[in-house]
């Protein structure tokens, strides 16, 4: 588990998208999501809102659920 899920969860992005081959602008035009966003959430600058979370989830084909599973409380 991590001790910092905010990056986790950023790493997690990032990860999915490499795998996609998706640059943070294309994933912003297909969530909604402006790219500068998801840039604070890959660094772990900040933390994704649960609307966010599920418009990054379609683009990226996981579930939400794969997004923040096994994190711990903050």
């Amino acid at each position: 588990m991590s001790s910092n899920p905010p990056a986790t969860i950023g790493a997690r992005i990032r990860e999915r998208r490499h795998e996609l081959g998706l640059s943070q602008v294309e994933l912003s035009m297909r969530s909604g999501v402006h790219w500068t966003a998801i840039s604070e959430y890959e660094r772990g600058v900040t933390t994704p809102s649960l609307r966010t979370l599920v418009n990054l989830a379609a683009p990226l084909e996981v579930d939400v659920g794969d997004l923040v599973r096994g994190l711990e409380p903050w």
